[in-house]
């Protein structure tokens, strides 16, 4: 079926397949054997995916005080956020009862209004840092090590200023890197080492400025390679020759990379890209998956089969509507960052978990609905607990009352967001101006009211040329305009792999890297080669070359 958004400034017609509507079934809860069936969609993909990406907060830090303990802490939640916020080792630990906030479900009210006056009144954590040492400067990371201002960074050590790192290591202003160490300014990479400005490339050690090259060492200012070594500009040079033309170029000037920045720049209109980055998929729809079997719509998944809308998941197994979250989790709809997890609808980031809808951080449970923050818990409702007779009872009555307030089946509203909008991974794929994200019901952070102060480092050309006194002076974002400072670690690893003091903040770092990647969105064009129609994420004015499969493999395999 098709239907129309029912966001009134988007009205984008979007379809309801029979698929969609069979996963629903199955998806859809049961209450003292009897199924509570989630109706189909109101909303189009994008503004689903919009609504909850506006749920979290991903890279932005501030200073504030704990509302439990008092102390100064460092949390995603701001100073004058809403939420009370609770130190992250004290509301993970037992001193911390999620209980004690429970209250009893009010017929006389709508849910959602219910979830967000219970969601004003528990304590949030502060800061997602799990199972790590020495990362308390950082967003969303688990079992790391000696990493600062990294986000959604996982199994990994010593990373600086990196966006979703994974078991790797000494990555430094990265983006999306996996089972990589030693590299610098790289997206979308892995199993590469000892590496700087890669893009999309895998297997490579010892390189610069490539894109899209696999299995190649020691290349520079190259593009798809296939098991190359001693390449210069695309051709191929003897190893002295090679490291002669290395020796002319000076990695710790900044000036040099600049000029090799706007050398590659013209690389990359030269070069060939595929359509669509579906590597050993079957029967798939969208684009950059890996092992992917069945998925319908879905953007950078891994390892996941019988999926429609899901991005950034790894290992999801019938599943629908999903923002990041991964191991081995299925039957999951309409949710973010759910992990290990089995039944679960309407959540943010439940682990562990069966059968939990419309929760919020929910650790080893079940059967629960409307609850924050619980762990080892069964049959709770907004933090209440009951016995099993009395859950199943109550449930359907707060179902039945949702759908007659048109809520049940929709993800939480705006109202519910614990974050404002340009606070949120939303802001970057969906950007909003002020006053339409208000309009849309959504909180926005105002700029800091300090004004920035003066300057009193000059950043130098060269690496060499940068002094102790560094780390203890004001720099300035030439992008920006915003103060950023240099840390002992960061200045280490620029002096021990000549690479130049950046000359912007880490924000606009992460900003210029995030335009490296595809929008998630597949349009109809030409291949550049033979012009066959073809679907393809790269928007039409890219000015590199964009293949259809068969073409691009005959390039260049």
């Amino acid at each position: 079926m098709q239907k129309i958004c029912l966001n009134s400034w988007c009205r984008a017609p979007f379809d309801v397949t029979e698929d969609d509507l069979t996963f629903l079934e199955r998806v859809s809860p049961v209450f003292a054997g009897k199924k509570e069936l989630i109706p189909p969609p109101t909303l189009c993909p994008d503004c689903r995916q919009r609504r909850r990406m506006s749920f979290r907060n991903e890279r932005q830090l501030y200073r504030r005080k704990c509302d439990v303990t008092g102390q100064d802490i460092i949390s995603v939640f701001s100073p004058d956020s809403p939420h009370k916020v609770c130190e992250k080792n004290h509301w993970f630990s037992d001193a911390f009862d999620p209980l004690a906030y429970g209250r009893p479900y009010d017929a006389a009210r709508p849910f959602f209004d219910q979830f967000r006056s219970f969601a004003l009144a528990i304590p949030l954590p502060s800061l997602r840092v799990e199972l790590s040492e020495n990362c308390e400067f950082n967003s969303d990371v688990r079992e790391s090590k000696n990493c600062y201002l990294c986000a959604r960074t996982h199994q990994s050590q010593d990373m600086l200023y990196t966006y979703r790192g994974s078991r790797s290591s000494d990555c430094t202003d990265c983006t999306q890197v996996k089972k990589s160490s030693f590299l610098y300014e790289c997206v979308e990479c892995m199993n590469c080492t000892d590496s700087r400005y890669l893009f999309f490339c895998s297997d490579c050690a010892n390189c610069a400025f490539l894109l899209d090259c696999r299995n190649c060492l020691d290349c520079f200012m190259c593009s798809n390679l296939r098991g190359k070594r001693y390449y210069f500009l695309n051709e191929q040079l003897t190893k002295d020759a090679y490291e002669a033309k290395l020796r002319e170029f000076d990695f710790g000037s900044r000036k040099m990379v600049k000029m090799a920045e706007s050398m590659y720049r013209g690389i990359r209109r030269k070069a060939i890209r595929r359509n669509l980055m579906n590597i050993q998929c079957e029967n798939v729809t969208g684009d950059n998956l890996f092992r992917c079997k069945n998925c319908l719509q879905c953007y950078g998944a891994f390892d996941s089969v019988d999926g429609r809308y899901l991005y950034d998941v790894n290992l999801y197994r019938d599943a629908m509507d999903a923002y990041t979250g991964g191991r081995d989790s299925e039957l999951i709809y309409e949710t973010t960052s759910v992990a290990a997890s089995y039944g679960t609808s309407f959540c943010l980031r439940t682990s562990g978990c069966q059968r939990v809808h419309y929760s919020f951080f929910i650790t080893a449970s079940k059967d629960i609905f409307g609850c924050i923050g619980l762990r080892r818990s069964q049959y709770c409702i907004l933090n209440k607990q009951y016995t099993k007779d009395e859950y199943e009872r109550l449930v359907p009555r707060i179902i039945a009352a949702m759908r007659v307030n048109g809520e049940w089946g929709e993800f939480f509203p705006a109202s519910c967001a614990p974050f404002a909008y340009n606070e949120t991974a939303a802001m970057e794929r969906f950007p909003l101006m002020e006053e339409q994200a208000k309009e849309l019901g959504y909180r926005w952070h105002p700029p800091e009211p300090r004004v920035p102060r003066a300057q009193t480092y000059r950043v130098p050309d060269a690496i060499d040329q940068v002094a102790n006194d560094a780390m203890e002076s004001v720099l300035v974002c030439e992008e920006c305009g915003k103060n950023y400072k240099i840390v002992p670690q960061e200045l280490a690893v620029y002096r021990a792999r000549r690479i130049p003091l950046p000359d912007s903040c880490p924000d606009c770092r992460h900003l210029r890297r995030s335009r490296e990647q595809n929008p998630w969105k597949l349009r109809e064009g030409l291949c550049a080669k033979c012009s066959v129609p073809m679907v393809t994420s790269y928007p039409a004015d890219t000015e590199m070359q964009i293949y259809c499969e068969n073409c691009y493999r005959k390039e260049v395999y």
